[in-house]
């Protein structure tokens, strides 16, 4: 369906650049809509999913800090979110030697397990959206939307004003 039918304008929109723009921000809504969807059914957030799935692929230790780096969130969001993980008995907070304001954040076993229980579960939604689109197709989808999210980050703030 396209952006006009499924945003019922009354005719075709003129600027195919904000045609472009709208499609890329209603599909992204959608994908989040519908794995908030698969998340709730572990009780879970979309937050809480990406914070026990980058620390499932991570190569190092990670503070807090580089948490809220790679998620894109403020400090006290990331705080907020590990919180309620750590409640949940998902996640532990370490002090870290030398310097006891920083914390490393880990995945306990009952949060590995849960991860690796949802992800695959993601992972075939994802595929299942994706189906019609080959290895090729998505590395060019991947390479159009790096040059559109690098020259967002080269916006100034002016640039909006």
């Amino acid at each position: 369906m396209s952006i006009n039918e499924e945003l019922q304008l009354g005719r075709p929109m003129e600027d195919f650049r904000h045609e472009a723009v709208l499609n890329i921000v209603r599909t992204s809504n959608l994908l989040s809509q519908k794995g908030a969807l698969l998340f709730r059914h572990f009780d879970l957030t979309e937050a809480q999913f990406n914070v026990l799935f980058v620390l499932r692929h991570k190569e190092r230790m990670l503070t807090q800090s580089d948490l809220g780096k790679r998620l894109l969130v403020t400090r006290a969001s990331v705080t907020s979110v590990l919180d309620k993980l750590e409640k949940k008995g998902l996640i532990k907070r370490s002090v870290v030697h030398g310097n006891r304001r920083i914390y490393h954040v880990d995945l306990t076993p009952k949060g590995l397990e849960l991860i690796d229980q949802v992800e695959p579960r993601y992972r075939k939604n994802i595929h299942v959206v994706l189906e019609d689109f080959d290895e090729g197709a998505c590395r060019r989808l991947i390479a159009d939307i790096e040059k559109i999210r690098a020259r967002c980050h080269a916006l100034d703030a002016a640039d909006f004003t």
